[in-house]
């Protein structure tokens, strides 16, 4: 079970995402020139991961949370900076957007090579992070013991 401070954390960086989404949906729906599907897909999957992020939050698991909260993270940047590249070609009047529907296998494929290497980097990190942990819980163990002295 996590402790409430990281519970706090993680309900904290799972409402800054909804709100980073919603911005983006905001920004899309005000791009009248031009309505991008790689943008509404990247939005759906953030969301998606998001709620994958809650459901794992309120099963006390934490890895998969923070996992899921990367996972959405990603998405919605990617939905952002194409949007913003759609916005900087339409204002610099070539309106040829950046539309990768018709090879929407191989940005899947990207996609999932892009995850499993970010997977690998967070198992890293997470490693460190648990062993970081255990050693201050070991700590606050020491100090409960010794005060309890």
């Amino acid at each position: 079970m996590p402790k409430p401070s990281e519970s706090r954390l993680l309900i904290e960086r799972i409402a800054a995402l909804e709100q980073f989404v919603s911005a983006i949906k905001e920004a899309q729906a005000a791009a009248d020139y031009h309505r991008s599907e790689v943008v509404d897909l990247s939005i759906i999957n953030a969301e998606s991961a998001i709620s994958e992020a809650v459901k794992s939050l309120a099963q006390y698991d934490r890895l998969q949370t923070s996992k899921s909260l990367n996972v959405a993270w990603f998405y919605a940047k990617f939905a952002q900076d194409i949007l913003a590249a759609e916005a900087t070609e339409h204002i610099l009047g070539q309106d040829t957007f950046l539309d990768l529907v018709e090879t929407q296998k191989h940005l899947h494929d990207w996609f999932q090579h892009t995850m499993e290497r970010l997977e690998k980097r967070l198992l890293s990190y997470e490693g460190e992070l648990l062993d970081a942990n255990q050693d201050e819980n070991r700590d606050e163990n020491e100090d409960e013991k010794e005060e309890a002295k």
